[in-house]
């Protein structure tokens, strides 16, 4: 298992938002995680990436245990997320957006201005070249020298999927993706996490708009007062009476 999250609980005073949780995601996988508001989802992102910290339990990446790592450090092992309001830079272009995500290896010391001009000089180049590249991967090469503050919703929701990508993420949590996203950016959005997975890349999405989820994820979790209520095929697990009735009506 790439990532395991093993009986994590997450509390706010007496209220357990995340109740012992546990789940598993493969290499190579896409899981949705489903959910009414206040079921926890966002609260268990929160724990995954380091936000949070967990109050009990266990997660593990790659081998490693996180649990107690700082965001920075298992962003570095791979393990990424966007947000569900974008936090994008307003007053920054949107390819100074991805430049400022980028990783710096060679620091930021005054001494590297005068020793490793040259080096500096073609790591930079590189960083722009990733960024465009990004950027055309995800048809943001037009809005390349925009502020990222007058973008639309589901533009800045791609720039945020663009920082992440400037890590070589391995693992991304996806956080809402297509709230207050237009359809069809909504099946851009979905094309583009698609040929991410395809190269080798896993996600764990959250999401409201179940039908797009259904169609998206590999895998689903529905999750109910901060505990799993139902869990495996997408098909299957829309077809559970207790999703349907946690959802008050039906939801496939």
């Amino acid at each position: 298992m790439m990532l395991s999250v093993e009986t994590v609980t997450r509390q706010f005073g007496g209220f357990k938002a995340v109740d012992g949780v546990s789940l598993q995601l493969a290499e190579r996988e896409i899981l949705g995680i489903a959910g009414t508001n206040g079921a926890g989802k966002s609260t268990l992102f929160a724990a995954i990436a380091g936000q949070q910290p967990a109050d009990a339990g266990r997660i593990r990446f790659d081998g490693h245990d996180i649990t107690r790592l700082p965001p920075y450090r298992r962003a570095r092992l791979g393990l990424v997320r966007t947000f569900q309001v974008p936090r994008e830079f307003k007053s920054l272009s949107v390819h100074q957006n991805l430049l400022a995500a980028a990783a710096n290896p060679q620091g930021e010391r005054l001494l590297n201005a005068f020793v490793r001009t040259r080096s500096l000089r073609e790591h930079e180049e590189q960083l722009v070249a990733k960024a465009d590249g990004i950027l055309q991967f995800l048809n943001l090469t037009r809005v390349r020298d925009k502020l990222a503050g007058g973008l639309s919703g589901g533009q800045k929701k791609l720039v945020e999927l663009g920082r992440v990508l400037m890590l070589d993420p391995r693992c991304i949590l996806l956080d809402e993706p297509f709230a207050g996203v237009n359809p069809v950016l909504i099946e851009e959005i979905c094309e583009r996490v698609r040929e991410l997975h395809a190269r080798g890349i896993a996600f764990i999405v959250i999401e409201h708009h179940l039908q797009a989820l259904k169609a998206l994820s590999q895998r689903m979790i529905v999750m109910d007062r901060g505990s799993i209520l139902a869990e495996g095929d997408p098909h299957t697990v829309l077809d559970d009476p207790r999703v349907q009735e946690a959802y008050m009506g039906g939801v496939a």
